[in-house]
């Protein structure tokens, strides 16, 4: 086995080729949208040595595919009691236009 072959498959190598990949996809993608190669590849080289960063990982893959509800982010306005078999609506007053 070469120097050379070793160092290639050692961990440096690949923060090198992480960085190199960063500097290219700096130039080439100019305003293209989503996460560029090398920043995913440091974000799982990251996973592989901190604890809690795979979970952070994992938490924002799961928010990314999650739907956003717009709502009034009010308490509801119903209360339906299943034991009691009642329900409580409340319907909002019609606004009349001005």
């Amino acid at each position: 086995m070469s120097l050379g072959f070793l160092f290639a498959m050692s961990l440096p190598a690949l923060v090198a080729a992480l960085f190199v990949l960063a500097v290219v996809e700096r130039f080439v993608r100019r305003k293209k949208k989503g996460t560029p190669m090398a920043t995913a590849g440091i974000g799982e080289l990251g996973a592989t040595f901190e604890t809690g960063k795979r979970d952070e990982l994992e938490y924002r893959k799961e928010e990314r595919q999650l739907r956003d509800e717009e709502g009034d982010a009010a308490p509801p306005r119903s209360r339906v009691d299943l034991d009691g078999g009642t329900a409580v609506l409340n319907v909002p007053a019609q606004r009349r236009p001005s």
